[in-house]
């Protein structure tokens, strides 16, 4: 079958689309990109959400904007990439959408006699489903938390589908906004995978291209300034420079 996956980081800068065709392998499903796309967000956006991640300034009435506006956003960026595909709507099984995370407390809290654990994210799912009239799954953080977990159940899932190995451990690291890592140990199936977070990833080097650009970048793209010899890299970086392209 073919399904389209949706995703927003927590670097808010865009949404990820991925349309893929599903086989029913031997011992796992088999996997084929049919199509990749990314959606910058419109201008002003990111900050919106980011002053919605910290304690959300504008209200109740703020957040609920933003998870509808994210919601359509997220329909378009799915209609977009089957668009581009040559794929029908009508031929695609399911969506899945994670949403952009506004908010992540995996460590335990305890209220009233009671240990909370709780995450949030936005981009309405049903928004999703009536606008691509494609039956949409989503909330997987909310129910990887309340189940023990640490939020992110279908990586370690992917990661034991495309790189365990029969005879050897393996570790697989992802370097998002937050980093996660995948302990892979030899065999098959899922027996044995371990996964957690280990902290701050690629939105330290966000926020700090951010802070030494006056707000001109918000990413270092493809490592180009990290991998510059250019003096402006080993000190100050002036507003409004460009990474080198070459």
């Amino acid at each position: 079958m073919k399904v389209i996956g949706l995703m927003s980081g927590t670097s808010a800068d865009g949404i990820d689309a991925a349309l893929l065709e599903i086989g029913l392998g031997k011992r796992l499903p088999t996997l084929r990109l049919l199509h990749f796309a990314v959606f910058p967000f419109p201008a002003g956006l990111r900050q919106r959400i980011l002053r919605a991640a910290d304690d959300c300034p504008g209200g109740a009435g703020e957040l609920c904007h933003l998870n509808a506006y994210l919601g359509e956003l997220f329909a378009k960026a799915a209609v977009s990439v089957a668009r581009r595909a040559g794929v029908p709507m009508k031929s695609v099984a399911l969506i899945g959408s994670h949403g952009q995370t506004i908010a992540h407390f995996p460590d335990p809290k305890p209220a009233d006699g009671v240990s909370v654990r709780s995450t949030l994210q936005i981009g309405e799912p049903s928004v999703i489903a009536e606008r691509t009239g494609v039956t949409t799954v989503a909330d997987f953080r909310p129910r990887d938390v309340a189940a023990g977990g640490e939020g992110a159940p279908l990586t370690p899932y992917l990661h034991a589908l495309l790189f365990r190995h029969p005879r050897l451990d393996r570790v697989v690291l992802n370097l998002g906004g937050i980093a996660n890592l995948t302990f892979l140990p030899k065999g098959r199936g899922l027996g044995g995978v371990r996964a957690f977070d280990t902290g701050p990833g690629n939105v330290l080097i966000d926020g700090l291209m951010a802070r030494l650009t006056g707000g001109s970048l918000a990413a270092d793209l493809d490592g180009r300034i990290a991998v510059s010899r250019s003096p402006s890299t080993s000190g100050e970086i002036s507003p409004g420079a460009r990474p080198p392209r070459n």
